[in-house]
């Protein structure tokens, strides 16, 4: 962990002091003051300025949405079952031969120069659960049983067989087809492809033709001979559906990465502290049918990875209803705060649906999508372990940032007729923490930037530390203030033309509050300086 966005950056900007004219001889000494801060940073500026935060209120909270969406595909439709129908003799053949029921064919006028002409008609509702399907792919097995003494099709001077596929208004759905031609006693089966056609769930196959008799005399004439159509519609990929009952079934795995911003500031003391917030993880879900997903989320650092996990190792599923669901993970029962604390760079996420659950949906298409927003949501609320709190370094576009300012009127003269000098701070802290900074300053912008992981004791030669070692919480419009004494020796950097800072901030924090308000600081470096004539004559040259 070495970087957290936290809501705190201070802007140290050091300008130039000058000196009046005519200083006067008031008494021994004079101050002469340098302004270092005047800065104020609140909630609400931090997360205008840093995309994965958001001011609640007053109130800092990370935050991060994540939205994808998946179309649905070609539906899975479940084969049909086998559908049966019969016809008799006695509704295809002519009245005459009706009256001879029972006798060989022979006694039959004309026999065996005799055909008939047939049309059989019969309706079908061959889906269980659907009103209406539009067809990408699928295929309508038709077998035909033939139990009479007649062909059914040219046999062979005829009319061939012909099978037509009707709604329930008469209208061809498909184009019809030649069938095989049935022999008496016997049966032929036929596909029929259902590839881009709208079929209801009430439709009429018709068999269209003219049969020849048996070529056996001693056949005996039975108008109760039955005939068989069995149709099964099988291989169904479906468009879109109507008034459908969907099978189970997955569709598309959803998943991919997204790159977190906290990019600043660096943290430095990597287990030094526990993010405490109130976090969660809250998913809203759009789909126009009942969805079952699993859902994997990991956060990643580097080589570092942690899976969202629920406390007691229950398995992570969405169970989603026809219309907008929303689903929230909390950091009461899952791991969400364990995820952020190694500050991710990113979230690799998957969630593997599985849509119908035997609901009965008006309308459901290919075109249709299930749409995905998942946002992860947490208070900015740290526990630090140790005494002196967690080390950050303000970075700016993701680098640490060296301020160059220039101190050109701070002159030797200034140094050597040094007295005393104090850093006044005023300040109104509402963040909800203790807060402190350090401010390193050098004339070599090198030195500043070696040094500033070295809190305990940098290098006077290089740098000099000004620290800060608390500002503690205040209410309301009330301010508080805090001294700091500069020694002679500590402003030796300052008789150069221009000096280079950079903060560090340290926080401490008991866990209880979120980072809340914010921060306003007031800084004055005040200088007194020993009068004397070396220092007037000095001027005045």
């Amino acid at each position: 962990m070495k970087k957290l966005i936290l809501p705190i950056l201070f802007i140290l900007i050091l300008i130039g002091c000058s000196i009046p004219d005519n200083i006067g001889l008031p008494s021994w000494t004079v101050p002469i003051s340098l302004i270092l801060l005047n800065d104020t940073f609140d909630a609400e500026a931090i997360a205008e300025e840093v995309g994965s935060f958001q001011a609640n209120g007053d109130t800092l909270q990370f935050y991060e949405i994540i939205s994808e969406s998946q179309y649905f595909g070609d539906i899975e439709i479940e084969d049909t079952e086998v559908h049966s129908t019969s016809f008799t003799c006695g509704e295809i053949v002519p009245p005459d031969i009706g009256l001879l029921n029972g006798q060989p064919v022979s006694v039959i006028p004309d026999y065996p120069n005799i055909t008939i002409p047939f049309d059989i008609t019969k309706d079908f509702e061959p889906f269980d659960e659907y009103e209406q399907i539009k067809f990408v792919s699928g295929n309508l097995n038709l077998t035909i049983t033939n139990n009479t003494i007649f062909w059914l099709g040219d046999a062979p001077t005829g009319v061939p067989l012909t099978v037509q596929i009707l709604d329930d208004n008469s209208v061809l759905l498909v184009e019809e087809l030649i069938f095989e031609n049935v022999a008496p006693l016997g049966s032929a089966t036929g596909v029929i492809s259902l590839a881009d056609s709208l079929i209801g769930n009430n439709i009429t196959i018709r068999l269209i033709g003219e049969g020849d008799i048996t070529d056996d005399s001693t056949a005996i004439i039975d108008t109760t001979a039955i005939g068989q159509l069995d149709i099964q519609i099988t291989d169904i990929q479906a468009e879109y559906v109507v008034n459908a009952q969907i099978p189970s079934q997955q569709i598309e795995l959803i998943s991919g990465y997204q790159d977190i911003d906290l990019t600043q500031p660096e943290i430095v003391e990597e287990d030094s502290f526990m993010f405490n917030g109130n976090s969660s993880i809250v998913f809203t879900i759009e789909s126009p049918i009942p969805m079952v997903a699993s859902f994997e989320l990991i956060a990643k650092r580097d080589t570092t990875e942690i899976s969202l996990e629920h406390y007691e190792g229950d398995p992570i599923n969405l169970d989603v209803e026809q219309g907008i669901s929303q689903i929230e993970f909390s950091s009461d029962e899952y791991n969400i705060n364990q995820m952020l604390q190694i500050i991710p760079d990113g979230f690799e996420y998957s969630m593997d649906p599985f849509i119908g659950d035997g609901t009965i949906i008006p309308y459901l298409s290919f075109d249709d999508s299930v749409s995905i927003d998942f946002e992860v949501i947490a208070d900015i609320q740290i526990y630090t372990f140790e005494e002196d709190g967690i080390w950050i370094i303000p970075l700016e576009d993701g680098e640490i940032n060296i301020e160059v300012q220039d101190t050109e009127a701070f002159e030797p003269k200034m140094f050597d007729a040094y007295n005393s000098g104090r850093i006044r701070f005023k300040y109104w802290n509402s963040s909800g923490m203790e807060l402190g900074f350090d401010l390193l300053v050098s004339d070599d912008s090198t030195n500043v930037f070696t040094e500033i992981y070295n809190f305990e004791e940098p290098d006077t030669n290089l740098v000099q530390m000004f620290r800060v070692p608390l500002f503690e919480e205040t209410s309301g419009d009330n301010f508080k203030q805090f001294e700091l004494n500069v020694l002679q020796d500590e402003l030796s950097f300052f008789i150069s033309d221009s000096v280079f800072t950079i903060p560090r901030i340290h926080i401490y924090s008991t866990g209880e509050n979120a980072w809340t308000g914010g921060l306003t600081v007031q800084a004055e470096l005040i200088i007194e300086v020993n009068i004397s004539d070396a220092l007037i004559n000095e001027e005045e040259e």
